[in-house]
């Protein structure tokens, strides 16, 4: 099979690996839909300088070619959802038999080989059947909703709540549109006017513009109240700091993602106010979404928007191009696998 790996900085080349199954609870799968990720944007950019060489490539789906004997989920032309994280089956939770507990989970093209390629031999374990009602361009987002869902069952914001969001990608959009489905009020917070543009057609109805009426604004909309928590995504361009200044007393903040910068937070003045600092574990990282709950969701314009600059350069196999907006008419089973987050929960503002 071919794979394409990162080198170094812009530097993309291909090999041939062999694709033979090597145990009997393996199955090949043939990649025909793949959505490139913030984290791999940055590995071919060199922005995020990781070891390379990195095999890029977060979220895939494809068909099964070939099933070992012990399969007894999936078989030839089955259509999957490959799994974007998975337990490392080496530290000591693993080892014991915790795997949900993995201390170590294992993303693809973050920390582990991503999807780049024209095939891919995995354990039927860290493949989901897809149903006919979940297409390809929708089941490509089965992580990002499931991290999303993640993040709003730490928040545990009731109906009405103001959310403030920072950053209006994919991971900020995509949140914003889950909570409007549980009731919340999200608050998409951005530097970038197109990006805050695609997220008003999505149906987001708070978006403002990171600048120095931004607190006045937040102020305005909460009716004083300023926002009942808030979620910095990462990556987001915004300052680290920012959600406290804009989070109420005895409030929530949250930091999510599917990897983080080397930032420094200056919780200096977010400790003097005796807030509770805690780390956000996964609880899922086995990865077992229940893809049916998919069917009503309809992916909007945002993936060809975060690859195309990847596509242009890169030249990989065919991107999905999901259509225009959400369609919230079914709930996704929360999971917690592709979740980070560091929370901190304000004691005192």
């Amino acid at each position: 099979m071919k794979v394409w790996k990162i080198l170094s900085p812009k530097v993309l080349t291909s090999e041939e690996r062999p694709d033979n199954l090597t145990d009997d609870a393996q199955a090949k799968v043939k990649v025909t839909q793949l959505l490139l990720s913030g984290s791999d944007v940055r590995s071919y950019s060199g922005a995020l300088r990781p070891k390379y060489p990195v095999v890029p490539g977060m979220f895939a789906v494809g068909v099964v070619g070939e099933a070992g004997a012990a399969c007894v989920k999936v078989e030839k032309n089955t259509r999957v959802y490959i799994h974007d994280a998975f337990p490392c089956g080496g530290c000591a939770q693993c080892l014991a038999g915790e795997e949900e507990n993995c201390s170590d989970l294992r993303t693809a093209g973050v920390n582990t080989e991503g999807f780049l390629r024209d095939f891919v031999v995995t354990e039927e374990a860290n493949l989901s059947p897809l149903p006919p009602s979940v297409s390809d361009d929708e089941a490509l987002f089965t992580g990002v909703i499931s991290a999303c869902e993640a993040v709003i069952d730490k928040l545990d914001a009731g109906k009405g709540t103001h959310i403030a969001v920072f950053g209006a990608g994919i991971f900020g959009n995509i949140l914003s549109q889950l909570l409007i489905y549980h009731q919340a009020v999200p608050i998409l917070v951005d530097e970038s006017e197109e990006r805050l543009a695609v997220a008003a057609q999505c149906g987001i109805y708070y978006t403002v513009k990171a600048d120095e009426e931004l607190k006045a604004t937040i102020t305005r909309i909460t009716g004083g109240r300023l926002a009942a928590a808030s979620v910095y995504c990462s990556y987001c361009g915004l300052p680290a700091e920012l959600p406290f200044g804009l989070t109420a007393h005895a409030g929530k903040v949250v930091y999510a993602g599917f990897g983080f910068p080397e930032l420094q937070p200056q919780l200096k003045a977010a400790l003097e106010d005796r807030m509770d600092v805690g780390v956000k574990r996964r609880a899922d990282p086995l990865c077992r979404p229940r893809l049916a709950a998919l069917a009503g969701f309809k992916p909007c314009g945002l993936a060809e928007r975060a690859v195309a600059v990847v596509c242009d350069d890169l030249h990989p196999p065919p991107v999905a191009r999901p259509r225009r907006q959400f369609n919230l008419g079914h709930k996704p089973e929360r999971r917690d696998v592709a979740a980070q987050s560091a929370v901190v929960d304000a004691a005192g503002k």
